[in-house]
């Protein structure tokens, strides 16, 4: 006996294939609004212009200010959306760089707007990776900037210091300014600022170790010598060279003086 159709059955055929359709413009639609938000913000997060400024800059290149505000200024929100570790450190590194040609034009304003900067740009990294070197850096120079060296500075400073004692593109950056407050610092931060001098020296950067000798004051330029002790002659001799290229003259146990009590460079 043949069973009667029921009237319900195109009802639920419809309904699925309702559904089935509805289902298919979501999917086309979800991906239609992913595209446009990979279009909108990826560009910015992976734009070559970062990571390849960011590169050069942090080896001593300077860039034009404008440029440079513009790429952070393009780069910064998304970076900041994304909690993007990478793209942040290098927009800090470029926001550094803005800041400090900033402090020699002598700008107040400027100067200040620019600090603000750093310090946010600090703390969205440090949201995104607590240990980051960097983000310590940048925390500790724009408030040494605001407030002076200090206890909160210092351990600012000491932070940096823990979670990248030895990242040579870091130590160039960090040293000067822990060299400047050298008198100040406690026995750990004198012993962290002389080795960055240490590591750059051994790896014979030798125009780099005068500039930082430069920088320094007595107390700490007896202290860096101190860490060349033991390196070879040739080594000295070259480092010697470089430091006389400043109008600068080494007095030192493990630098024999030349006729008048100086090292100077042969």
């Amino acid at each position: 006996m043949s069973r009667e159709p029921s009237a319900t059955e195109p009802a639920a055929q419809a309904g699925e294939r309702a559904f089935r359709w509805l289902l298919r413009g979501s999917t086309v639609a979800l991906a239609a609004v992913t595209l446009v938000w990979i279009a909108a913000v990826v560009p910015d997060v992976t734009n070559p212009a970062v990571p390849q400024i960011a590169g050069r800059v942090a080896r001593g290149e300077r860039y034009d200010v404008d440029r440079l505000r513009w790429i952070v200024a393009d780069n910064l929100p998304s970076a900041r959306r994304l909690c993007s570790a990478k793209t942040l450190r290098e927009l800090l590194l470029l926001q550094l760089a803005i800041a400090d040609e900033s402090a020699r034009t002598g700008n107040p304003k400027q100067i200040d707007v620019d600090t603000d900067a750093v310090a946010s740009t600090s703390r969205a990294l440090l949201a995104c990776a607590p240990t980051e070197a960097l983000g310590w850096f940048g925390s500790y120079w724009a408030e040494i900037r605001q407030v002076g060296f200090g206890p909160r500075t210092a351990e600012l400073l000491d932070l940096s210091y823990r979670f990248a004692p030895h990242e040579a593109w870091l130590q160039l950056i960090r040293a000067p300014l822990a060299l400047r407050v050298f008198h100040a610092a406690s026995p750990a931060l004198k012993d962290y600022a002389t080795q960055d001098f240490a590591d750059i020296f051994q790896a014979r950067l030798f125009p780099s170790a005068a500039t930082l000798y430069q920088a320094a004051g007595t107390e700490a330029r007896i202290a860096l010598l101190d860490r060349t002790c033991t390196a070879p002659e040739a080594d000295r001799d070259l480092f010697s060279h470089f430091v006389a290229e400043k109008g600068l003259r080494i007095r030192h146990r493990c630098y024999p003086a030349d006729g008048d009590g100086f090292r100077v460079s042969r």
